[in-house]
């Protein structure tokens, strides 16, 4: 985490987005109830990042391990861990579900940094391997499954600057890369990408040009997006509703944009769609209560919205270590029955609005019941 660039200028007050309006609710309504201790994670589990389900409702988790070096220094581990794969299966128990190995380390880096998680319409889970802290090249990943196993791994996308969040729309693979460039002002652009399924392949990976300005840019970029530059993050979660709508977190901006899209999958628009939060990260919606779940990386929080933009404040708490349950640097959400699982990615960038003040153990998994 110490490659991070902290951008420290003033909030704006209104975020602009290209091509985009800006109406959504800011009151916060509060159901605020206290989460448990779902599981005190192994240390080769030091950041879980990102969640999805698996064929068999399994919850599987990224764990990039960016806390290997602070940990050795505080005497809790003796080597790094390699990144991994967690699962936690229908019973509540944790386990390995792979651990990735010297052949699909970056070259150039020699490391994997695997953040956001989606199974694929073809039964593989697909990974975002974010190598801009690492010195890499980012990329996305495919890890072949066969009977619910990792099997293999294979390259499918290069060029990317920060790949973060993956979701799937029908036959399409969507990226939020949180950051494109940033601009004089210190604003940040981010923005989505989408990848055909058809395209992702390991003979001849989607190869994306670096992204240059709002004329020039690769042809897989689906949408951009402007915020305040505060962070130096802008787009990070991204989810779809039942009816293939899209919504991206802009973190920085603590807001969610829904972005419409018609039946051939082309944009028709977008439009800030909720707000009041200080630093969301990772999102998921869920059928069965038509509503998006979303952290706050930096408030220690855990929200849910409604399809009309209502946002709801489901717990919160101060800065712990998650021993009890409490979130602790919550990274991402997903829910599964009448559960909401939270992996606590334990980040602290020692901005003032960040509750977080140190990485420490425990690494926990909250859960909370939302029924």
């Amino acid at each position: 985490m110490n490659k991070l660039t902290i951008f420290t200028t003033a909030f704006a007050t209104l975020v602009t987005i290209y091509g985009c309006t800006s109406t959504a609710k800011t009151e916060v309504n509060i159901e605020q109830s206290k989460p448990e201790l779902l599981a005190s994670l192994p240390l080769t589990f030091n950041s879980p990042a990102s969640f999805t389900l698996d064929a068999e409702n399994n919850i599987l988790f990224t764990s990039p391990n960016l806390h290997n070096e602070t940990f050795i220094k505080q005497g809790l581990m003796d080597k790094p861990a390699t990144p991994a794969i967690g699962v936690i299966d229908n019973n509540d128990q944790v386990s390995t579900w792979y651990t990735f190995k010297p052949e699909d380390m970056e070259s150039k880096s020699g490391t994997i940094v695997p953040m956001g998680i989606a199974k694929g319409p073809d039964g593989n889970v697909y990974i975002a391997d974010m190598q801009l802290w690492a010195g890499g090249q980012s990329r996305i990943l495919r890890v072949n499954v066969n009977k619910n196993q990792a099997i293999s791994v294979d390259v499918v996308a290069i060029g990317l600057s920060f790949p973060n969040a993956l979701a799937w729309r029908v036959n399409d693979l969507y990226v939020t890369d949180t950051v494109l460039s940033t601009e004089q002002n210190l604003a940040t652009l981010s923005g989505v990408y989408k990848l055909p399924l058809k395209a992702l392949n390991a003979k001849t990976p989607v190869t994306i040009k670096p992204f240059n300005s709002i004329k020039d840019h690769d042809q897989h970029l689906f949408e951009v997006f402007k915020s305040n530059g505060s962070l130096g993050f802008g787009a990070n979660g991204l989810a779809f509703d039942g009816q293939g709508n899209m919504y991206t977190g802009l973190m920085e901006d603590g807001t969610v944009y829904k972005t419409t899209i018609d039946k051939s999958g082309n944009k028709i628009g977008s439009n800030l769609f909720a707000s009041g939060m200080v630093a969301n990260d990772g999102m998921h919606w869920n059928e069965r209560t038509q509503s998006l779940y979303i952290t706050d990386l930096f408030d220690n929080a855990l929200y849910k919205i409604a399809l009309d933009g209502t946002v709801t404040l489901l717990t919160k708490n101060g800065d712990t270590t998650g021993s009890n349950g409490e979130l602790d640097g919550p990274g991402e959400v997903i829910v599964r029955g009448s559960k909401a699982y939270i992996n606590n990615f334990d980040a602290a960038f020692g901005t003032p609005t960040m509750v977080n003040t140190k990485p420490d153990a425990p690494i926990t998994i909250s859960v909370l019941n939302i029924d």
